[in-house]
């Protein structure tokens, strides 16, 4: 009798921590959906992608659910992931809200904020944005964040590596992003990439910097390592065990020996850059082109007028000329 008492004792001790094994494990997806289904809060999935919002965010959400699904297979493959899911994509309804959920780590002006070994994606409601939202964007870009890390897993990098390797997935890089490049490049202002291993700048003028310094960083790396797309390097720092690995590999330094080079590079690059980034500039430059084209055209048809009127002379010179023949 005692032995029969001593094995309920033991199962019910092993129930009650298999209960607690399986709480522990579920309580991340329970605070990620803020118990979705119930006080407002709404589930929308299709393809391994879910999609938590509020009421007020619906239509938000089914535009979000159908992008995500849409890119998502494409980022996936920029970085040879069979697949990019499981994902869950949180809207968050208010900016307490996004703050919370992204654990006070991001800076007002942030939309979106992705955690990769969770497959999580948190992203600002367009409702509260105060600023014209590309969402789309803010979500593949977010995405790319998601592919690239679940290839990296628990390999370190810095944090403009993540941030470049992201845009350059995402095909994000524009012409608009070269004006606070040319002008860090022309003041002297711009960022060391050991200031940028953890965290950007918090006001969104420096972090606007801090990302297009990133995404040519990156560049700058893949074409010293003689690498076309940024899938090549993500596996190179995964396989080298270490993103320090993968640089004395790759560029042959250390991170402080390529940090100062990507800076002279850029102030090479774009010291002058601003230049073609002006409208003025450009009006002033077609105006040159089109007036130095109007003169060599005009050019062209003067010396093709006197040409006619050379071939003019002579034909009339040959139809005067006297016959050869003589009078007797």
């Amino acid at each position: 009798m005692r032995l029969s008492r001593d094995r309920r004792v033991m199962v019910r001790g092993a129930a009650t921590a298999l209960l607690l094994l399986c709480l522990a494990a579920s309580l991340p997806t329970a605070l990620e959906t803020a118990a979705a289904g119930t006080a407002g809060w709404h589930e929308t999935s299709r393809d391994g992608i879910t999609v938590t919002f509020r009421e007020e965010d619906g239509r938000a959400a089914e535009l979000i659910l159908e992008m995500a699904v849409e890119r998502g297979p494409a980022l996936a493959e920029a970085v040879s992931l069979g697949t990019v899911v499981p994902v869950r994509i949180v809207v968050a309804p208010t900016h307490e809200d996004f703050e919370q959920r992204t654990m006070g780590g991001a800076p007002d002006w942030w939309v979106g904020c992705a955690f990769p070994s969770r497959g999580l994606v948190v992203m600002k409601s367009p409702r509260i944005v105060t600023y014209p939202l590309h969402m789309e964007e803010v979500l593949v870009h977010e995405l790319a964040h998601v592919a690239a890390g679940r290839v990296l897993g628990e390999v370190w990098a810095p944090r403009w590596f993540h941030e470049g390797v992201a845009m350059s997935i995402a095909g994000e890089w524009r012409l608009s992003q070269v004006p606070s490049l040319t002008a860090a490049a022309r003041s002297g202002t711009l960022i060391p990439l050991r200031d940028l291993e953890t965290r950007f700048p918090d006001s969104s003028a420096g972090a606007a910097l801090a990302y297009a310094e990133s995404f040519r960083a990156v560049a700058f790396l893949m074409e010293r390592a003689g690498l076309s797309r940024a899938e090549e390097l993500v596996l190179a720092v995964r396989e080298a065990g270490g993103f320090d690995a993968a640089l004395e590999v790759l560029y042959g330094g250390d991170r402080d020996d390529f940090g100062r080079d990507a800076i002279a590079h850029f102030g090479e690059r774009y010291s002058w850059g601003l230049l073609f980034t002006r409208w003025d500039f450009f009006l002033v430059a077609a105006t040159v082109l089109f007036l130095v084209a109007l003169v060599v055209r005009v050019g062209r048809a003067r010396r093709r007028m006197r040409e006619w009127d050379e071939e003019e002379r002579q034909e009339s010179a040959r139809r005067n000329r006297p016959s050869g023949s003589s009078w007797q």
